[in-house]
């Protein structure tokens, strides 16, 4: 709905526009020029009652002439425009209203079928301050703004919430690297997020928007690509989107089916095997929207992705590059589904949106356990089975021009069942089978409140309570096991703006996060014992500008100033035996300083700057890790930035697109203390691209890691033995990829 989209509230004062339907509009348009043209010839006009509110009304009878033609519009620009509003604010606020860090990337469709297939990593490449573990696809911790728990997966909930929509996507599970196939955009603010989101929201939110069904017009688009990797194996990728309309104005299905090899490019030299770590990709998602009258929308979705990797994708220092000794494969499995039902009203000045999703997610992993002097190889595996119930009902209005309200509550249920097992390869013994269930009930509100015409005031709470249950499955726990735990927590916020003038927006503001404790598991199946750990807090300070939000500015940017205070942090460790543990590692701080940048020179020419420092300290660990020898948190740079320019021009015979990036990640630790802080990072990634397209047509060819660097990106790979400290996890080497897209 273009309310979504711009921004505003549409007033509706004659029961004849229920039934009135207009044709759809593509291309960037401001508010005014949309309107115009979704109007014309229908015999309505509208009037502007206040910045944020539009009435619709009825035209007097005019002379009878030649309906305009609509303006074409221009190609998308990449990033974030001024019309854009964030949808993740639950406010309908656009870039210049939000009172904190937010990043939106906003792709067109040619260059997601460029990406081929990419899914966090795509986000990853825009947005220095996004971080990650490089396990693997599907298996990887996805950090921001420095807040980073640990290197190591485990069942402590995520320090992100990442969504699909409205929907939750994750509670407690690694990041499920979904396909970013028929994206409209990535929005990312930047944490903690507890006020709007609750619990595991320190370091922010990721949120995916998928591209709604078009209830106007049937479209079909296909995209393919063939890679090359130099001494690796070949790669492919394939997707398919089509939008039906099933009742024009009303009912329309909207689907895209996709797969994607990446081929693998580690040998073993031990089991003499080449190119073992391939990847496969398989996925769909459909969402079929309901329009009844102009008020009501209701959107159902389902999604489905499988991700299978033949074997891990690290190596061994001393080794020959690329290479590695292991005794037996390490594959692993994520498959995720999802459905999800959303119904939005729309009373003009006032918006009701209520989501509910569920979720089946599947992990399961193995490792190689065997013994340095072993005569015969010990398999280590670890099943996770997640149900993920997530509920939402809000309102949200304006007033007074630039005030702002929201209110509403939320439940989440998440249920996740962990079988670890160890002993001979096909037939381990069981290790521990343990069941967690986690019930998240909260109530929230924000209000807005204008104090000048330029100066707002913003306020909000958040007061949750949750129940966690944790319960053997099968063996029963000792008594010092404590089986049910309840907590309650308020979560304030605050901010203030001040639109310095128009296009220029200073803030400052104030906010709070948190996360239930943890459990850590001991024993054997004979005798098991279970640690509940407090819930680690987060209070972060931000102060930062952004410029540029007015129409055609060529110039805009951000710069943003933080500083985060977490207390009894929680992590996921490993210990000397390769099992996983779960500990409170101490109190700390991270400062943090982020800018981003961007230019447009000419119409066809615009470039991109972004980066950040970090500063992380353990300022007070815990009695256990008084040794630490790296007091920094684990798998946060120190430093890092992102330069880009792309050339984008209509020509007589085609439209031909080049760009070109170079990423740069600085140096950070794999973990805090011996034998496991580990050096990696320090590293340049440059990528480069052309597509020539032919109306409805194009072909593209796209470099990646044109330097074919191959330093360590990530320090871990195998849980024991990476206290040996040889693992490291390289780049993919220098690549190609040649490319086919198709719209119709």
């Amino acid at each position: 709905m273009l309310s979504e989209q711009a921004g505003i509230s549409i007033a509706i004062g004659d029961s004849r526009l229920d039934t009135l339907r207009t044709r759809g509009i593509r291309g960037r348009y401001d508010t005014e020029q949309a309107l115009a043209v979704l109007l014309a010839g229908s015999g309505y006009g509208f009037v502007f009652v206040d910045a944020r509110t539009v009435k619709l009304v009825r035209q007097a009878p005019a002379p009878r002439k030649s309906t305009p033609r609509p303006p074409r519009p221009s190609p998308p620009a990449e990033g974030s425009g001024p019309d854009i509003v964030v949808t993740a604010t639950k406010q309908r606020l656009g870039l210049l209203d939000y009172p904190a860090s937010i990043s939106v990337v906003a792709p067109e469709r040619t260059e997601l079928a460029r990406a081929g297939g990419k899914g966090t990593g795509f986000i990853l490449g825009k947005l220095p301050q996004l971080s990650s573990t490089n396990l693997g696809p599907g298996r990887n911790k996805v950090f921001i703004r420095g807040i980073a728990d640990s290197s190591f997966n485990g069942s402590s909930q995520a320090t992100i919430s990442q969504y699909l929509g409205e929907t939750r996507l994750i509670y407690s599970a690694p990041d499920p690297d979904l396909a970013l196939y028929d994206i409209a955009r990535v929005e990312v603010l930047e944490g903690p997020q507890g006020t709007l989101y609750g619990a595991g929201t320190l370091g922010g939110i990721i949120r995916l928007v998928p591209n709604a069904p078009d209830l106007q017009s049937d479209t079909f688009d296909v995209s393919a690509g063939v890679r090359l990797t130099q001494d690796g194996a070949p790669g492919g990728d394939g997707a398919v989107t089509g939008n039906l309309v099933l009742a024009r104005g009303k009912l329309a299905l909207r689907a895209v089916a996709y797969e994607t090899v990446d081929g693998g490019y580690i040998d073993d030299v031990e089991r003499g095997l080449r190119d073992i770590n391939r990847n496969k990709t398989t996925g769909f998602r459909a969402g079929l929207r309901w329009q009844p009258d102009m008020a009501w929308t209701v959107d159902l979705s389902v999604l489905s992705q499988d991700i299978a990797s033949r074997d891990g994708q690290y190596t061994l220092r001393g080794e020959p590059d690329l290479t590695r000794r292991s005794a037996i494969a390490q594959p692993f499995d994520n498959d995720y589904r999802l459905a999800d039902l959303t119904v939005r009203r729309d009373w003009g000045a006032v918006q009701l949106v209520s989501s509910t999703g569920y979720a089946d997610h599947t992990i399961d992993s193995t490792f190689d356990a065997t013994p340095g002097d072993a005569a015969s190889p010990t398999e280590f595996t670890e099943e996770i089975t997640v149900h993920l119930l997530s509920h939402e009902t809000r309102l949200s209005g304006s007033w007074g021009g630039s005030g702002t309200w929201l209110a509403g509550f939320g439940v989440v249920h998440n249920d996740d069942r962990v079988v670890r097992s160890m002993g001979t390869p096909g037939s381990p013994d069981l290790l521990t089978s343990l069941s967690n269930t986690t019930l998240d009930l909260a109530g929230f509100g924000e209000v807005g409140v204008p104090i000048t015409k330029t100066l707002v005031l913003t306020a909000g709470g958040r007061l949750s309570y949750v129940r966690q249950t944790s319960q053997f499955i099968g063996q029963m726990a000792s008594e010092d096991f404590e089986p049910v735990r309840t907590q309650k927590r308020f979560l304030p916020s605050a901010a203030i703006s001040w639109t310095a003038r128009p296009g220029l927006l200073a803030y400052g503001r104030f906010q709070q996060g948190y996360r239930p404790g943890g459990l850590q598991v001991t024993g054997s199946s004979n005798s098991q014992s279970a640690e509940r750990f407090g819930a680690d807090r987060i209070r972060t300070l931000e102060a930062g500008v952004r410029f540029g939000m007015e129409k055609d500015a060529r110039l805009s940017g951000s710069l943003a100033v933080s500083l985060a205070q977490w207390r009894d942090v929680q992590a996921d460790l490993v210990g000397l035996d390769g099992l996983p543990y779960i500990a409170n590692i101490g109190s700390g701080r991270v400062k943090n300083v982020a800018f981003s940048l961007a230019w447009r020179a000419q119409d066809h020419l615009s470039f991109e700057a972004a980066g950040f420092l970090n500063s992380s300290d353990l300022s007070k660990p815990a009695a256990a890790f008084a040794d630490a020898t790296d007091r920094d948190l684990p798998n946060i740079a120190d430093e890092g930035w992102r330069v880009a320019a792309k050339y984008d021009r209509e020509l007589s015979w085609a439209r031909i697109t080049l760009d070109a990036a170079v990423r740069y990640v600085g140096h950070s630790k794999l973990a805090i203390r011996a034998p496991f802080a580990l050096g990696q990072g320090r590293y340049y990634d440059v990528s480069t691209g052309a597509r020539l397209g032919f109306g409805k047509w194009g072909l593209a060819l796209d470099l990646d890691n044109l330097l074919n660097t191959r330093a360590n990106t990530f320090a871990f790979g195998n849980p024991f033995s990476v206290a040996d400290g040889l693992q490291q996890t390289p780049m993919r080497p220098r690549s190609i990829r040649i490319g086919f897209d198709a719209s119709f």
